[in-house]
């Protein structure tokens, strides 16, 4: 500032000094402005990223809670097998061996078919009893759940929804999906059902092993029908489980009748079948059914239900699926054909199913007996069984049938 005069001088000062002022509080802005971008990110960690690392840390498995992690642990072994069973009876009174079974046990749910339903007022009723004998004495309720999907494949007739899946997909319309399944979701709420072991998600077809049952044979088509019939399910406040994954569309025959395969290649599928299952996944469903056909692509020599190819590596593995898997009837023609029904229980546990699902009670003699036998020799590992449980009872308390 040599040469400049005194008063020029000042007011040059004053302007560096303004300008180191400024200088000074823009810093401090950016160190706040760090400080609080750090400051958010450790809370993110420890509340987001940290509660998965203290889950994983505790075994949980993905999509069940603490809550329900605590009272897996506080169930005996017999009970958390029991949970894994979705058991069909016969007679249209709910039963009296059903009954004693449900007053003595803590079933994961009971499947209610024709040869017990005669009308709404009967079935009503018998429900209501079911519910009653099931929670007598603080029980955990058992999930009461149908095979409801429409037209004549219905278990309950008299209930809707009366249009079969294919005339609702000849519409093109999800809405019409939608409504379709919200009007029989609301009507098995109604009746005090929990569970409806339906949409059939495969793909249809002249050809198809469940022609008339399915939507299209579009995958396209499928899977936004299949989308809008479990947002219905939901709006009725209905678990609805697609069924049959990965896909029965392409079999030889009905798994009913016998052993069938799906000859189709990996490729083939995921572009075909597995469409309509990624949007039931997309859509949370909170259930998925497994199909009991033989898959190439897969494991050619073992049911797909019964599968780790299929039920871990892809329904958990491949496509991130965390609900309920439950398996098709394990008393159908493609089982008995070459298992006993407890040997096939015992598969599909430890395989990664959820629930076994038996119509007849002559076909559930002995299945808990071997799963218990299973769990205490390490064939179904302790962790497996716990998963299993933890995710049955979590669908039990998204529907309100367990408070904790």
């Amino acid at each position: 500032m040599e040469g400049q005069p005194p008063d020029d001088r000042r007011v040059e000062l004053k302007r560096r000094r303004a300008a180191a002022r400024r200088s000074l509080l823009l810093r401090r802005v950016v160190a706040v402005g760090v400080a609080a971008v750090g400051t958010i990110a450790v809370w993110f960690l420890l509340f987001q990223g940290g509660d998965e690392e203290s889950a994983a840390e505790r075994g949980h498995p993905s999509g069940v809670s603490d809550p329900v992690a605590h009272l897996v642990e506080r169930l005996t072994p017999a009970e958390r097998v029991d949970q894994l069973l979705l058991l069909g009876f016969d007679g249209t009174d709910a039963g009296a061996s059903m009954v004693r079974e449900l007053r003595t046990r803590q079933l994961g749910g009971v499947l209610v078919g024709p040869r017990n339903w005669v009308d709404a007022s009967q079935g009503a009723a018998l429900v209501g009893t079911l519910r009653a004998a099931g929670i007598e004495g603080e029980r955990i309720s058992p999930l009461l759940a149908v095979q409801q999907e429409g037209g004549p494949s219905r278990a309950l007739p008299d209930l809707p929804p009366a249009e079969r899946e294919l005339d609702v997909g000849e519409s093109g319309d999800p809405a019409t999906a939608e409504a379709w399944a919200r009007e029989g979701g609301a009507a098995l709420r109604s009746a005090g059902f929990d569970l409806n072991l339906a949409p059939v998600a495969d793909m249809g077809g002249i050809d198809s092993a469940v022609a008339g049952r399915a939507f299209a044979g579009d995958p396209q088509t499928a899977a936004q029908m299949t989308a809008g019939a479990l947002r219905g399910c939901a709006q009725a406040r209905i678990a609805c489980a697609p069924s049959h994954f990965p896909g029965l569309g392409a079999a030889s025959q009905n798994t009913d009748d016998g052993p069938a395969t799906v000859s189709l290649d990996a490729a083939s599928l995921a572009n075909r079948d597995l469409t309509a299952f990624r949007a039931a996944i997309a859509e949370r469903a909170p259930a998925m059914v497994l199909s009991l056909a033989f898959y190439a692509a897969y494991d050619p020599v073992t049911p797909g239900a019964l599968a780790p190819s299929v039920v871990t590596d892809l329904l958990r593995g491949e496509l991130r699926y965390t609900g309920v898997a439950i398996t098709d009837d394990l008393g159908a023609g493609a089982i008995k054909a070459t298992y006993t029904v407890p040997e096939a229980t015992v598969a599909a546990i430890a395989a990664g199913a959820d629930m076994v699902q038996i119509s007849a009670p002559a076909d559930q003699r002995g299945v808990a007996d071997a799963l218990l036998d299973a769990v205490r020799s390490g064939q179904i590992p302790e962790e497996r069984l716990n998963e299993a449980v933890g995710r049955v009872l979590e669908l039990k308390r998204s529907l309100g049938l367990l408070r904790l």
